[in-house]
């Protein structure tokens, strides 16, 4: 038997109920958690509904969504193993909403999620994105380029410039504040060692921000880079080598990374060094978006 419940905030219990319920449902299941969802350090209202079995002693969680309110409007994170869970969560939250703000539900392709937009009045968008993955240790390749680690304090400033420059095209990427920056620093999961930076001629020119995974065995490739001014040096495919040698180096044996379907020059060369498309993430939106 399942019980649902709406909250603002975890407990410590159920924080590492969802993370376990997230570990779970990355093999297989329907999860799909934007960065803002499972951030420890949040900057605007969230509203989650929970799953979890009765008797709940072993603090069971086996379904999860969350809303949080952003300036235009709603983002739906969600996951779950069981489709008839993942629908009710997902239905639970979006009736605890305002009906009149602009809502964007972001999850796998399941052979659910169609008909549970459908009936919320969310239709399909363009945008899609592809989680990739390979095994690690990478082998033995030639390319190899020179990079440091990041020196918190002193790299913020030059970093926001090359990223918003190499993502002016994106949305959400290339507008980054020293405040975004400074809450992805000190998340628990932070490490200046796996953030490599390659510079040339005095100035970053790209830069390969890695992230080890709880279990550490998971590891990804979390912002890739490189200066517009740098492009056509192959520094792409360089610095993504020295991020999974990084991770293969720390105990990560699976690595990972999220690309947009439509950037068929970055498919391509993840292609070429063996990754391959584990799942599909797409957005369905209301009409006030």
């Amino acid at each position: 038997m399942v019980r649902l419940r709406t909250v603002n905030s975890l407990s410590g219990g159920d924080r590492q109920a969802v993370a376990n319920l997230l570990a779970t449902t990355r093999a297989g299941g329907c999860a799909r958690l934007t960065e803002a969802a499972h951030s420890h350090h949040p900057v605007q209202p969230v509203t989650m509904t929970i799953a979890e079995t009765i008797p709940d002693s072993d603090h069971s969680i086996v379904g999860y969504a969350q809303a949080s309110e952003e300036a235009d409007g709603y983002i739906i994170d969600s996951a779950a193993d069981d489709s008839a869970i993942h629908a009710q969560v997902v239905r639970e939250l979006a009736a605890k909403l305002p009906t009149d703000v602009a809502l964007t539900w972001w999850t796998h392709e399941c052979h659910d999620t169609a008909s549970v937009a459908a009936s919320l009045g969310l239709r399909p968008q363009p945008r899609r994105l592809l989680n990739m993955s390979r095994s690690l240790p990478i082998e033995a390749a030639t390319d190899t380029v020179k990079t440091r680690p990041f020196v918190v304090g002193r790299d913020e400033a030059e970093w926001l410039r090359v990223n918003n420059a190499a993502f002016i095209w994106h949305g959400e990427q290339g507008e980054w504040e020293p405040a975004t920056l400074s809450r992805r620093i000190s998340e628990p999961w932070f490490d200046p060692a796996g953030f490599l930076l390659h510079e040339r001629d005095g100035h970053l020119a790209a830069f390969c921000w890695t992230k080890v995974h709880n279990p550490p065995t998971l590891g990804e490739i979390y912002v890739i880079a490189v200066h517009p001014d740098y492009h056509g040096l192959g520094l792409g495919r360089s610095l993504t080598v020295a991020g999974l040698r990084h991770l293969g180096s720390v105990g990560s044996t699976t690595a990972m990374l999220y690309v947009e379907s439509d950037n068929t020059a970055a498919v391509r060369l993840y292609e070429s060094l063996g990754f391959t498309v584990t799942h599909t993430d797409l957005a369905y939106q209301n009409s006030r978006k």
